[in-house]
């Protein structure tokens, strides 16, 4: 099992759905951003959503790390928000961006046309909530049916 980097998108579908256990049985741990986390407990978030998420971070599962200015992951991090050759970014996009080069992980993030020119640049292997599922039907922790029936509920 391995250890990765989250970005808001791909947490957020399965804690919207309950299923943060497929998470645990996929990865050892999951790293966010204090960016990410901020998100992720704004009050507009669904009370259950942000409990699960404190649950995962109490019993050390999810480990947030803080973008702490003068250091070369704020370098990074402060680059891609404001690089205007290529797409900008919101703070979480970025962030996560920056701490999966920092400590060369995967990242999973749902929509990595947007973030291509970053994943080739600093060739970072992006993971999407789709790639998740797979991995644990080939492992049979859940079935097809089940994989498609999630992937519908997300799309309603």
């Amino acid at each position: 099992m391995k250890i990765i980097v989250f970005n808001i998108d791909c947490l957020m579908n399965f804690l919207k759905l309950k299923r943060s256990d497929l998470l645990e049985s996929e990865f050892k741990r999951i790293i966010i951003s204090n960016k990410v986390y901020n998100t992720l407990s704004n009050p507009s978030i669904p009370k259950y959503i942000r409990e699960d998420l404190d649950s995962l971070i109490k019993k050390g599962f999810i480990k947030i790390e803080e973008i702490s200015i003068n250091t070369s992951v704020y370098d990074l991090y402060y680059e891609i928000t404001k690089d205007l050759d290529k797409k900008i970014l919101g703070e979480g996009e970025a962030s996560s961006i920056a701490l999966a080069v920092k400590h060369n992980k995967d990242l999973a993030f749902n929509n990595p046309e947007l973030i291509e020119s970053y994943l080739e640049e600093y060739s970072i292997k992006c993971i999407t909530t789709r790639d998740i599922l797979n991995s644990l039907v080939e492992k049979k922790t859940i079935s097809k049916k089940e994989s498609i029936e999630i992937i519908n509920k997300l799309s309603q």
